[in-house]
């Protein structure tokens, strides 16, 4: 095989761990995950120390790419801003992918030890969720932001709630379409606000 087509050993234990863990919790073995991804379990161990190691950093790669794109600026009104929010918070779960992950998070409400991971996760994620808002404000795009916690917390929920329609069928630009006019309801755009104030 050419080194163009072979394989990132990372996204094929990636591939077969995630949604492992979405059946059935953290309960299973780097042997368990070696025989879905077809390694050998050395393999596997030689990346990764087991599930525990492999679900953090499928969330630190999602993490990396949702803060990466919140540092590029946007040129836009309101909408474009939360257009870009929904769009980070999909970079987070990319490793994932929207079905297994909330195959994850519904597992979670059984598994203690997969719990905590998600809700350290979620501070994350909240966090760069806040320091977006932050950034609204400071460029006018809104004015302050009333009760920022639980605008956060409202927004982070929304979100995965939102999600959950993918799994009615619903198309991904449906769900953001629908996310977007929700967010925009918890923010006072500024008056000082126009979108060609940033050229």
């Amino acid at each position: 095989m050419s080194p163009a087509k072979k394989k990132d050993p990372v996204a094929v234990i990636f591939a077969a761990s995630l949604p492992l863990i979405a059946e059935r919790g953290m309960d299973i073995t780097i042997e368990d995950i070696a025989s879905r991804a077809k390694m050998e379990p050395s393999a596997v161990q030689e990346i990764f120390d087991g599930p525990v190691d492999i679900l953090h950093e499928a969330f630190h790669r999602g993490q990396t790419e949702m803060e990466r794109l919140y540092r590029i600026p946007i040129m836009g009104d309101l909408e474009e801003h939360m257009g870009v929010l929904f769009d980070g918070m999909m970079l987070s779960i990319k490793p994932f992918g929207p079905e297994t992950y909330l195959g994850i998070v519904y597992r979670a409400t059984e598994d203690k030890l997969l719990w905590e991971i998600i809700r350290r996760q979620s501070g994350k994620l909240s966090y760069a969720v806040k320091a977006f808002m932050s950034e609204m404000v400071t460029m006018a795009i809104v004015d302050q932001i009333d009760q920022v916690e639980r605008v956060n917390q409202n927004l982070v929920t929304g979100f995965i709630e939102h999600l959950a329609m993918v799994l009615e069928g619903k198309k991904i630009p449906d769900i953001k379409k629908e996310w977007v006019k929700m967010a925009m309801t918890m923010f006072r755009p500024s008056i000082r606000t126009a979108p060609d104030a940033y050229i």
